[in-house]
């Protein structure tokens, strides 16, 4: 018998709720149509009013839940994430590779909504694509980029975990000078920046980045 964190399933179940999850993110294909979201790997993503919100569903395998996290990042930061990156081709990728990409600036999440279960699946669906909307809303009514960088901040701060979310808010901010400080801080503390390339981590990266368009500045 299938168990997880003292949680035990019969295969039975555990077959039915990875049919569920399955089920559902053709559900919410179905209904992110005409509503403005669009909808990948069975979750859903936006742009609005310079912000970028994806909303992924989760299932839980050992317990009849379903979940939806959700996050926000302003559309002006992959851009300089690929450029400091050398990946300046990636601004010519598809929307929805700020999504799912695989180098593109993973924000935290900022909130997580419960989404009732029922057999309807639509109503599911339907439930969850109203949910994004609710979180949109108080996105584009009450987020700033301050707000975005201090949840950066804060949010897993020891582990430097959204180092290259606030290095390019701090750019996007025209705040280089600190933006720089927080490279020399994470390299200080072995910290990568959760990106590894032939040219270094994302800190060893930026920092070099930050040196030169700060020197050129200072020239200029």
């Amino acid at each position: 018998m299938p168990e997880f964190m003292g949680k035990k399933i019969t295969r039975a179940q555990e077959s039915a709720r990875h049919a569920y999850r399955k089920a559902l993110g053709k559900a919410v294909r179905v209904a992110a149509k005409g509503s403005g979201w669009r909808s990948i790997e069975g979750g859903l993503f936006q742009e609005r009013a310079g912000w970028f919100v994806g909303v992924s569903p989760s299932v839980y395998i050992y317990e009849e839940v379903t979940k939806a996290s959700v996050f926000a990042k302003p559309m002006a930061i992959d851009p300089i994430f690929w450029d400091i990156t050398g990946l300046p081709e990636n601004r010519d990728a598809p929307l929805s590779f700020r999504f799912n990409g695989a180098w593109v600036c993973r924000p935290p999440d900022f909130v997580e909504v419960d989404i009732p279960e029922q057999p309807d699946l639509s109503a599911v669906a339907a439930h969850l694509v109203a949910a994004a909307d609710d979180q949109l809303d108080r996105v584009i009514l009450s987020w700033t980029p301050a707000a975005f960088l201090s949840l950066c901040q804060t949010a897993g701060a020891e582990r430097g975990s959204y180092l290259s979310c606030i290095v390019t808010m701090l750019v996007a901010m025209e705040r280089e000078d600190e933006a720089l400080a927080a490279c020399e801080e994470a390299i200080l503390n072995h910290q990568d920046g959760g990106f590894l390339a032939p040219a270094g981590t994302f800190a060893q990266m930026a920092r070099e980045w930050l040196r030169s368009r700060i020197s050129a500045r200072t020239v200029n």
